[in-house]
């Protein structure tokens, strides 16, 4: 049955239109092969060393922050959650220094992204009050993402300075997991 249905479909008359119409199928493959060029053009952010990509991470942020108009803090820690590097951009909020740090950990420490602890931290959670049970060294708010080359975790990144969802469009680039706008 689903070999008849693949007759069908073969012998279309849309088919036969497209098989007979050599401008239409040089056409689409143009545009195939010209959107496989550009994807292919795009570099992959592939992280494989934290302290040799640290300052490439803190660039790609600081670009993003830049670009938004703001003034950031950035974090980079290694798997143990110790400092490889802190970027501060001129007049950014000195409580900037300790947010980055703490979402940098948190994204470690739990191995999950900061914005995700939020719901977990609820009233009747499961992680409620985990905050103040690791003195406020984690956090749950946006803007900490864990590294991961191929599947093991090399660190992670804060940012800390604009609004929330401004921090996690500034890292979520810095890692390569977003390309340019402000996503809303």
């Amino acid at each position: 049955m689903a070999r008849d249905r693949e007759k069908d479909e073969l012998s279309s008359p849309e088919l036969s239109s497209w098989k007979g119409n050599s401008e239409l199928q040089d056409s689409i493959i143009q545009k195939v092969l010209a959107r496989c060029q550009t994807l292919l053009d795009k570099e992959p952010v592939l992280f494989t060393n934290i302290y040799q990509d640290a300052w490439e991470l803190v660039t790609r942020a600081r670009r993003k922050a830049e670009e938004l108009g703001l003034a950031v803090v950035i974090t980079v820690v290694d798997s143990a959650a110790q400092v490889v590097m802190t970027y501060r951009m001129e007049n950014a909020l000195l409580v900037s220094n300790d947010m980055a740090y703490k979402k940098a950990y948190t994204a470690v420490g739990m191995r999950m992204q900061s914005k995700d602890l939020a719901p977990l931290t609820q009233p009747g959670q499961w992680l409620y009050q985990l905050e103040t049970m690791t003195d406020n060294k984690v956090v749950s708010l946006a803007g900490g993402i864990p590294i991961y080359c191929q599947s093991e975790m090399i660190g992670g990144i804060g940012v800390s300075g604009g609004s929330s969802e401004e921090d996690q469009s500034i890292a979520e680039y810095a890692v390569g997991l977003q390309s340019s706008k402000l996503a809303n």
